[in-house]
């Protein structure tokens, strides 16, 4: 709905007459004071990268302490969000809650009102420095697992020259004829 308004919004050359158009009608302007409260809560999302990053492990350190508190008094698996053992996933849930949530609300206020841009583009360098942040794990997570792939690999080639240079003789407790 609230798309829908910020497309009529653009019909109207003068905004005067928008805001005569708007104040007509309470169903739209609760809409529009409903996504400005939603724009409010997530603002922290637009500040410069200093201060969101800090914001972020803030409420990241309580939703770890919600999550605590399921998995040791209702004995529940938290959601990976509230789950303090997938901490390392910030950057990727970030991005998630971004790309989810407040992309749409600040891309459609600053079609509703330009002056809401730099909001949106501060948003949008955020989302630029948490995804270096998730390539950056998953890059160290991915080399991990090679690593532990390659010493896999080697104990089964250690294991197998062993068994060639014993003869190819398997289990000395058990042989068939």
């Amino acid at each position: 709905m609230f798309q829908k308004i910020v497309d009529l919004s653009k019909t109207y050359e003068d905004e005067k007459k928008w805001v005569d158009f708007m104040s007509l009608e309470t169903t739209r302007k609760e809409i529009v004071m409903a996504m400005m409260m939603t724009a409010c809560d997530l603002s922290a999302i637009t500040k410069p990268w200093e201060v969101q990053s800090k914001v972020a492990l803030s409420v990241a350190a309580e939703f770890w302490e919600q999550g605590d508190l399921e998995r040791t008094v209702l004995e529940q698996q938290p959601i990976p969000m509230m789950d303090r053992n997938k901490a390392a996933e910030l950057p990727k849930l970030q991005c998630g809650f971004i790309d989810f949530v407040c992309t749409f609300v600040y891309k459609e206020f600053s079609r509703f009102h330009p002056t809401i841009q730099p909001m949106y583009d501060g948003i949008l360098n955020n989302r630029k420095e948490w995804k270096a942040r998730q390539e950056e794990y998953e890059a160290k997570l991915k080399a991990m697992e090679e690593e532990a792939a390659a010493k896999q690999a080697a104990v089964g080639a250690k294991t197998t020259a062993n068994s060639q240079q014993n003869g190819g003789a398997g289990s000395k407790t058990c042989s068939v004829s």
